[in-house]
């Protein structure tokens, strides 16, 4: 959720979606030969009457994370195009960690949003699911932005795998509720 990853996210997703870089698995990042990808185990079964959310909830979520994304992009791209997340310039770390705070209060509304549109009728225990994935997205990037604000690449780094896996799970759920794969929700993330 989120957004991130996650519908931020994705955020940022997830990694630009509402972060920014490094915080979504739709990121992308210079490959290296010690960068690990992650790829689903399993494939993911479609939604059907019975797993999936009600069209209208689906709606009133899109709603939402359609309405995040508009104020995040409204605070512009990533202005460091040539930044690595794997191996991140410790001196341009702290201005990434600003940029990405500043997207901190927008991304970190969106989970609670989400969890005011109460429960729905159908796929209970999914939208339950996306919603603890969503926070715990949230909680990552905000070790994030703590580590980046600080210059330390290390930690930053640390956050990259958990906060991949974690949109990469919410997309999975978002897909088995219902949404589709260019749902607002699912690009947050």
């Amino acid at each position: 959720m989120y957004l991130r990853s996650v519908f931020v996210a994705a955020i940022i997703l997830a990694a630009l979606a509402l972060t920014g870089c490094g915080s979504s698995s739709k990121s992308s990042t210079g490959s290296s030969s010690s960068e690990t990808t992650i790829r689903p185990t399993a494939s993911i079964p479609k939604p059907s009457a019975a797993s999936g959310l009600e069209a209208a909830f689906i709606a009133r979520a899109n709603t939402v994370c359609a309405h995040a994304k508009t104020k995040l992009d409204a605070n512009g791209q990533f202005p460091f195009q040539s930044f690595d997340p794997q191996h991140p310039d410790v001196k341009l770390l702290p201005k990434v960690g600003a940029y990405f705070a500043a997207k901190r209060a927008i991304a970190d509304a969106v989970p609670t949003e989400l969890a005011e549109l109460g429960t729905p009728r159908r796929a209970q225990e999914v939208w339950s699911k996306m919603l603890a994935l969503d926070k715990k997205d949230r909680s990552i990037a905000d070790r994030q932005i703590v580590a980046a604000k600080a210059g330390d690449s290390s930690a930053f780094v640390a956050t990259l795998e958990p906060i991949q896996k974690a949109a990469m799970q919410f997309s999975r759920y978002a897909i088995i509720a219902g949404f589709t794969t260019s749902s607002p929700c699912n690009s947050l993330v």
